[in-house]
């Protein structure tokens, strides 16, 4: 994979994502956030393992590494991953949530050098904390709060984003050596079925919410957009990008809202958020610019 075509990926998958904050907010009042991503995953991986059947592809060599590998980087992208957050989301404000998923970046590239995938460089350094302070001051901090009321959902949210460092950290030799397609589908269905066994109680009173035609899009745009297209290509830039990479990017997700917003919205743009998008913009091309990152696309 070339480099623009794995830049150009990781924007998309961005674009997705930053989307998906909307929706899934929108779901989760009329949803439990555990009961969605179950249904969610479960109904991606349908989608995905009839596709990957019908296109033939070779299946993996299957052993006990095999399957403790892929039950493992299922737990820890999707079902905590997202679960915790999505939990973490209905107890906290969304203000808290952005803020606390720009961590991600800070954990993985910590994993990433603790286990020797990468060696810390002041690119490295300089990129993330740019990047971290033009997404922290681009939200209105007067509505920042870490009271007693929003602790809980806090401390999930951020134990979702430490999740999904340890899943980019841990997850790219696997997916090198592995069909892209193939393993994803088996980590959705892995991880509904995680989900189903929690969900047991759920599920017996489960009834579908009155008809509200922004929720049932919600509900289509992240099963198909946000859930079944960002992790069959978060895990194929994953094979190619260093995970460092790969969560810097995430930073560029306020900055797509902020000009979705501009766009669709007709919100303006004032002195301090330009400021903020002028340092995102520059962690990511700082960190871009370091040798042993450039080093990770082939």
């Amino acid at each position: 994979m070339n480099k623009n075509l794995a830049l150009s990926l990781l924007l998309f998958i961005q674009v997705l994502f930053g989307i998906n904050f909307t929706t899934s907010k929108i779901i989760v009042q009329k949803l439990d956030p555990i009961l969605w991503s179950n249904i969610r995953f479960f109904t991606a991986g349908i989608i995905l393992l009839v596709y990957t059947l019908l296109t033939k592809r070779k299946h993996p060599k299957v052993n006990k590494h095999f399957w403790l590998s892929i039950i493992s980087l299922s737990l820890l992208g999707m079902a905590l991953g997202q679960g915790l957050f999505l939990f973490g989301l209905k107890y906290t404000t969304s203000i808290n949530t952005s803020i606390i998923t720009t961590t991600i970046p800070i954990l993985t590239l910590f994993l990433v050098v603790l286990r020797k995938q990468e060696e810390l460089s002041w690119p490295k350094i300089v990129g993330i904390g740019l990047g971290f302070m033009g997404v922290v001051f681009i939200r209105d901090l007067g509505k920042l709060s870490f009271s007693s009321t929003s602790l809980q959902g806090d401390l999930l949210v951020f134990l979702g984003a430490f999740c999904f460092a340890l899943y980019l950290s841990y997850g790219k030799s696997f997916l090198q050596k592995h069909d892209n397609l193939w393993v994803t589908s088996y980590m959705f269905l892995i991880s509904g079925l995680f989900m189903t066994v929690i969900n047991i109680p759920k599920i017996q009173n489960f009834t579908l919410p009155s008809f509200d035609g922004l929720f049932y899009a919600s509900v289509a745009f992240t099963i198909i957009g946000a859930t079944l297209l960002t992790y069959v290509l978060n895990n194929l830039v994953l094979k190619h990008v260093s995970p460092a990479q790969i969560a810097l990017f995430i930073y560029l997700q306020p900055l797509i809202a902020g000009l979705f917003g501009v766009y669709f919205l007709g919100e303006a743009i004032d002195v301090r958020t330009f400021i903020c998008f002028i340092l995102i913009l520059s962690g990511v091309t700082i960190s871009l610019n370091d040798k042993n990152i450039r080093n990770k696309f082939n």
